[in-house]
Formats: C-alpha cells, sequence, structure tokens
C-alpha cells in the first residue's frame, strides 16, 4: 500500500511533477511503522527517513520550545533525512492517523536513475530551505529588537535603582539587574562552528571539539574522562578552521562532557583573527 499521487501534489518539494512523475515517488512510500505509544521518532535519533502525513494529526514537540500540530498533506522530517542531521523534535501520531515511510537513500536511487526529475526536486528543496531560512531570519529580528528594547529598560531599571533610597531588596535586585544586562550583551552571543570549519581546542588533556564559541567564551567537548574542576585555569590554543590562536581561561560549568570556560582577554592581533573567524561563522546564518 502506498500514498496516492494526489496526495504529494501539494508538497512544494514535488511542485512541477506530472502524474506519472508523482506516481513513481508515491510508489516507494510504504506504511509507517510506529512505536506502541505512536511515537513515529525521539528527539536526537539519526534521520534516516521523511514521512509523508494524508490523514489524521501528528504533533511535533521540540524540547524547550512551542509544540505544532501538522494536518495532511503534510512531509515530515525530510530537510533530517535529506541531509543526515539528527532530529531536532519528537514526533507523535494524534489519534488515528495515516503516515507513509520513505528511506531517504531510496528517494536518491531513485532521483539517480532520473537526473533531470531530481535536479528539479533539488531545485525545489532550495526554494523551500532559501524560504525557510529567510522566515527564521524574521523571527530571529523580532527577537533581536525585543531584547535591545529589553536591555535599555532593564538599564533604566538599574539606574532607578540607584537613585532611589536604598533598601534590604536595592543591593539583591540592582545586582540581578546588571547579571542580566551583562548576559545579553552581544558580546556573548555564541556560534556553533559549522562542519565546513570546525574549531577545536587543543588542551594538555587532548583536542577538545569547540561546540560554541562567541568573543568571551568557549563550550567544548572535553577530550578525556576526568573532568576539570570548576575553577581550574588552563591554557592552549583555539584552532580556529586552520588558524590558530593562544587561549586561556577559567572553566566555569561542567555538564557531563560539556566543559564551558571562560576566556582570558585576547592580545589585539588574536583578538581580530577571532572576530573574524565569528564573522564568517555568522554569516552562514544570513540568507543574502
Amino acid at each position: 500500500m502506498s500514498p496516492r499521487p494526489d496526495h504529494l501534489r501539494l508538497v512544494p518539494l514535488f511542485r512541477g511533477f506530472s502524474d506519472d512523475e508523482l506516481a513513481g515517488v508515491a510508489a516507494l512510500f510504504e506504511p509507517a511503522n510506529l512505536k506502541p505509544d505512536g511515537t513515529v521518532f525521539e528527539t536526537g535519533e539519526p534521520a534516516t527517513e521523511l514521512y509523508l502525513l494524508i490523514s489524521g494529526e501528528v504533533t511535533l514537540v521540540r524540547p524547550a520550545d512551542d509544540t505544532y500540530r501538522l494536518r495532511p498533506p503534510a512531509l515530515i522530517g525530510e530537510l533530517g533525512a535529506l541531509t543526515g542531521l539528527p532530529r531536532s523534535c519528537r514526533a507523535v501520531v494524534a489519534g488515528q492517523a495515516e503516515l507513509f515511510r520513505l528511506e531517504a537513500a531510496r528517494l536518491q536511487r531513485h532521483f539517480a536513475d532520473n537526473q533531470e526529475l531530481g535536479v528539479r526536486f533539488l531545485a525545489n528543496l532550495l526554494e523551500v530551505v532559501a524560504d525557510k531560512v529567510h522566515r527564521d531570519q524574521r523571527r530571529i529580528g523580532d527577537m533581536r529588537m525585543n531584547l535591545v528594547r529589553t536591555q535599555k529598560e532593564l538599564k533604566q531599571i538599574r539606574e532607578l535603582i540607584l537613585e532611589s533610597p536604598e533598601t534590604t531588596l536595592s543591593q539583591p535586585i540592582h545586582d540581578a539587574v546588571d547579571r542580566l544586562i551583562t548576559h545579553n550583551r552581544r558580546v556573548n552571543y555564541r556560534v556553533e562552528p559549522p562542519t565546513a570549519a570546525q574549531a577545536k581546542f587543543r588542551l594538555d588533556a587532548g583536542a577538545a571539539d569547540v561546540l560554541e564559541l562567541s568573543r568571551t567564551h568557549v563550550s567544548v567537548t572535553w577530550p578525556s574522562r576526568t573532568l576539570p574542576v570548576d575553577g581550574t585555569w588552563m591554557a592552549g590554543v583555539l584552532d580556529l578552521g586552520g588558524t590558530e590562536v593562544p587561549a586561556s581561561g577559567k572553566v566555569i560549568r561542567c555538564d557531563g562532557k560539556r566543559v564551558t570556560i571562560e576566556l582570558d582577554l585576547f592580545i589585539d592581533a588574536y583578538a581580530q583573527i577571532l572576530e573574524g573567524y565569528l564573522t564568517r561563522v555568522q554569516l552562514l546564518d544570513i540568507l543574502v
């Protein structure tokens, strides 16, 4: 059993496909195998399949984020499956739903045998991704403006506290507001090094993969079994996609194998190298 061609007609990735071409793709699908609790896939699982919902409802649950309810026609998990990224959310069938699965490798073989069709699919995929990035940028822009307004209000509150008669609450409220202002500064924004420009922090314990990096902090996957103690000072070399700079700092947090280090100030020449790397990585998030 497989979906009908008209189930795929409204899916953006198959825009412009003829009836026969849609029938060929539809024949690749097969009924999805769900877990006993109705789960389609879990957060963090390797993505090897994409899914097509043709009736009913599927709920997507993102950790510490919103919950989304999908109704047909809906292609689910296609970007993760086609790129090999781990699942970013949990998918659960709500009630009675008709769901089909397709292995990404099987779809890729189909387009390898029908290359002209594959080129059209790729063009549709790029359009979908570009549209998603554009909408994400608009949302991030709104969040950035909200953050700017929040910073201004926090600074006004801090000034009001300093100008008002002191009470037992003045100092703790002032300190809390000051911490929020410092934490929200743009200098603390962190980036995740991409595969094409991986970063490592070479330390005495070994070469640690950089998970996140900013002008003031670096989070790494600790390379040895023995974790450092909070407050430990260490020095090493940051490899920023092939460019090396000496760096040092103090361990401020250990969360499993994830270790976060507050970096010491860089001399100007090394600070410029770090700034150049951060800018290159940030540009990957900008659609121009």
